[in-house]
């Protein structure tokens, strides 16, 4: 096969929503805003997940990602669990990260080990193992990222299966920019000023009723 296309299969694979991280199960904090009455439309949302990719978690995330191709990996988990704003964020992160390990071990052949590792870490690892290019595998990890919020919204908005892929398109910019500027920064370009979206993750904890685990 292909090793172009090989790398594309299992970009595919791991960043899809049906491989089995349990990702279908958390809201991020999203759940908290849209009953906040934060969220409400498609631009709305775009706006969100536009910010999060941006200078929120999701930048966070995307640099940590793409660092694993360049720093000590333990070291870099450290830093993430250590980023984790809330206690749902770090148990969102850690159980994603542990689900990641244990279905990506089939390629990689590293089954979760015991110590909690946070997803970005445990994706860009895995990423790194197998040769793939670190552009392309951030990419399909912030794809991934943002369907999984805008499946959120799809069903508590409600939004529209249509106006869900509409906003996945107007995020498809923000995404690879976002991907870019994580490629080309260090460690110290870490940092998040989205505060509203921390705090809906606090805040989440107590919500009743509630569909998401975050």
């Amino acid at each position: 096969m292909n090793a172009d296309h090989a790398q594309l299969l299992t970009l595919l694979t791991w960043m899809s929503p049906a491989f089995p991280t349990g990702s279908f199960a958390y809201s991020h904090g999203l759940e908290q805003a849209i009953a906040d009455g934060r969220i409400g439309d498609g631009e709305g949302l775009v706006q969100w997940i536009a910010d999060l990719l941006a200078r929120g978690s999701g930048w966070t995330d995307a640099l940590l990602f793409a660092r694993c191709w360049h720093e000590d990996t333990s070291g870099l988990n450290t830093t993430a669990l250590a980023l984790c704003s809330s206690a749902e964020r770090h148990l969102e992160t850690t159980q994603l990260g542990r689900s990641f390990q244990a279905a990506a071990a089939v390629w990689t052949g590293d089954a979760a080990a015991g110590d909690a590792m946070a997803y970005p870490v445990a994706a860009g690892t895995a990423c790194k193992t197998l040769g793939i290019d670190p552009e392309p595998a951030l990419v399909a990890f912030l794809q991934g990222f943002c369907t999984a919020l805008v499946s959120v919204a799809v069903r508590l908005v409600p939004l529209g299966q249509t106006q869900g892929l509409w906003v996945l398109r107007q995020l498809s910019p923000v995404i690879s920019a976002t991907a870019l500027r994580a490629c080309a920064a260090d460690l110290s370009g870490l940092g998040g000023v989205c505060l509203a979206a921390d705090i809906a993750a606090m805040q989440h904890e107590t919500l009743e009723p509630r569909i998401f685990r975050t």
